[in-house]
């Protein structure tokens, strides 16, 4: 806060905020489809006139299969970056990036969301969005959880035998009994949060787990962003900056391949902005 100053006086020198500064690779996705000469060949040759377009199909699907894959991952960093680890273990790439969070800001609710009172929820998530408000400067307006999680919210009226109308306008009671949403609740954007991406051995994990709770302001001063960098592929134009694809043929064996590459980095630029809560103590 500023402080009163003397009438043709010095001004009050007053210190810079200054950034604390990090640094992290680019992450670095490169993945191919390979197709055998006697895969296309058949594919043409399936209903003989519309063959060529039964390969050229075929081909777009594998790309287009490419490209949910680099989706999935991309989603998957932002979400854990939000979290404020970003913890990358994979055969070939092992990392962990740290987005600098304060402290307070990842927090644990004193009672469990899934026997806690409204009263005890609602004053977590004030308690949370006024962290945001002293040390962010702004106001938090959405959150973001699972299902499973903004249920407990309507659950725990129930439980308590609370009348939801008490805090719950008709038209948030309306919306989350047909879309599962609580838009307005205690000033926020309630969205469901039910991705999940498949791992190697076919299991499904949501990017955001139960009994997790991401609240913030995700508008004001570009708090988030995703970083793009140049393709390292020789066969790009020069500077390329995004996501690269090119298609190229083998002689032995013979053969066609696909391949996507993409160079790319979530990055928080002002975590206080951002509450983590952990729902389960």
């Amino acid at each position: 806060m500023a402080k009163p100053n003397v009438p043709n006086s010095e001004a009050h020198i007053v210190g810079r905020l200054g950034r604390e500064q990090a640094s992290a690779s680019l992450l670095y996705v490169r993945e191919k489809k390979v197709f055998e000469p006697t895969t296309l060949m058949w594919l043409r040759q399936v209903g003989t006139v519309n063959g060529l377009q039964n390969a050229e199909r075929e081909v777009v699907r594998e790309l287009q299969d490419l490209n949910n894959r680099i989706d999935a991952f991309v989603e998957y960093t932002l979400w854990k970056s939000l979290g404020g680890n970003l913890i990358l273990d994979f055969p070939d790439v092992q990392a962990n990036i740290d987005y600098k969070f304060p402290a307070d800001h990842k927090v644990t609710a004193a009672v469990s969301w899934a026997t806690a009172t409204p009263v005890q929820i609602v004053e977590n998530i004030t308690a949370w969005k006024k962290l945001i408000l002293n040390h962010g400067r702004v106001n938090a307006n959405k959150a973001y959880a699972t299902q499973n999680t903004l249920d407990r919210i309507i659950h725990s009226f129930v439980a308590n035998g609370v009348d939801a109308g008490y805090l719950l306008s008709d038209r948030m009671r309306d919306q989350y009994y047909s879309t599962g949403t609580i838009p307005g609740f205690l000033g926020l954007d309630w969205t469901p949060v039910e991705h999940v991406y498949e791992t190697d051995a076919g299991e499904e994990i949501g990017y955001l787990s139960d009994d997790t709770l991401i609240l913030g302001n995700f508008d004001t001063n570009r708090p988030t962003e995703l970083l793009e960098g140049p393709t390292a592929d020789f066969s790009a134009p020069a500077n390329f900056i995004g996501r690269f694809s090119k298609s190229w043929t083998e002689p032995d064996p013979s053969g066609r391949q696909i391949l996507i590459e993409y160079n790319f980095l979530p990055v928080i630029t002002r975590p206080e902005q951002f509450v983590i809560a952990d729902l389960t103590p």
